[in-house]
């Protein structure tokens, strides 16, 4: 490590004010000199991509991030088969038995008279959280080690799979937030202490085979969001089906990659960063007509973080646009308004900032 860890040493907050280019696809960025702790010119290197591609469009392809392609393989094969169980066994674990909204969420609505007018997804979900780690004081934890579980009975091996991989992914985001922190002209180091014990909790998100001619109008396997987190990894299967919205309106294809893992900016990074990082709408169609699996790991810094503007983002002529707030408490906010639908949300502020609706 060298004295000066910053990506570049004269630039001004008030660059903040970013031109957003439209990109026809998403850029590649490499873990692996983070990783290996390779010289400085390669670490920035990442890091100037990465600030590229974060400023443009939030989302970007994460490679050289040291989880084997067979344990994601055998990851996707515990997900079919979880969601293959029969009904009674997935309601054993449904989310209505967990305080903190873990486990099974099936098709449909939890308050089908919300929105009459928007269809439910056409897809089922296993909500799980990372295990507590050593010495983790009780502030800020969230749902960590609250995890249901199926019987092992029923379905041998699954815990103790998602469990290592889940640790395995918080290793990955641990390390990129160091290439977001040199992206941002800040201390490498200085996203360590809140994603020590970081939120992490990840979706095992099961898309159903469908038939296109038999969709509603405005439905979706996943209908269009933002993510609320700060950053999200996110592996999804060969078949494909995610879309992202460009800075001009454009639905652009986001087709699976060997080796990488696809990264997105969350609404909470994004106030993190004053706007500067975009928190983009994304949907996904199945149209393989196959079932497809995707496994997002939602990442964000300890709950008990208070969000405020960091100092490289705001200046005179870009002061802060959003009051603090703790890391768990917006969260939270967004995740009950998500849960009472049954439906993705965005929030007032990301809706304005997007100038797009839910369609």
């Amino acid at each position: 490590m060298d004295d000066h860890p910053g990506l570049t040493a004269n630039r001004s907050p008030s660059d903040a004010h970013a031109v957003r280019k439209a990109v026809p696809h998403l850029r590649v960025i490499d873990l692996a000199p983070f990783r290996e702790d390779r010289g400085i010119a390669e670490r920035r290197a990442q890091a100037a991509v990465l600030r590229e591609a974060c400023i443009d469009i939030g989302f970007f392809y994460l490679a050289g991030h040291g989880i084997p392609e067979q344990e994601f393989a055998d990851v996707v094969a515990m997900t079919h088969r979880f969601f293959e169980l029969p009904l009674e066994e997935k309601m054993k674990v449904h989310t209505s038995r967990s305080p903190v909204r873990l486990g099974y969420v099936g098709r449909g609505r939890n308050n089908p008279g919300n929105d009459p007018n928007r269809p439910p997804d056409i897809i089922e979900r296993f909500h799980l959280s990372r295990e507590i780690l050593p010495g983790e004081p009780q502030e800020g934890r969230r749902s960590a080690g609250r995890s249901q579980w199926p019987e092992d009975a029923v379905l041998p091996g699954f815990a103790d799979l998602m469990r290592r991989h889940l640790r395995n992914r918080c290793d990955v985001a641990r390390q990129l937030a160091r290439v977001f922190a040199l992206s941002l002209d800040l201390p490498e180091d200085y996203f360590d202490a809140t994603y020590r014990y970081l939120s992490a909790n990840t979706v095992l998100n099961y898309y159903p085979r469908i038939d296109l001619a038999t969709l509603g109008e405005r439905q979706w396997s996943f209908s269009p969001h933002t993510d609320y987190n700060a950053f999200t990894l996110l592996y999804q299967d060969s078949l494909g089906g995610l879309q992202v919205l460009d800075s001009q309106g454009e639905w652009i294809e986001v087709p699976p990659v060997p080796r990488t893992m696809v990264v997105n900016i969350g609404d909470l990074f994004a106030r993190w960063t004053n706007d500067l990082y975009a928190s983009s709408l994304h949907r996904v169609i199945n149209r393989s007509g196959a079932a497809r699996v995707s496994i997002p790991v939602f990442t964000s810094p300890n709950g008990a973080t208070t969000i405020a503007c960091l100092e490289t983002c705001a200046g005179p002529d870009n002061p802060p646009r959003y009051a603090p707030i703790r890391a768990e408490d917006y969260l939270k906010s967004m995740l009950d308004k998500a849960y009472e639908t049954g439906l993705p949300t965005l929030g007032a502020r990301t809706a304005a900032r997007l100038g797009a609706a839910m369609t």
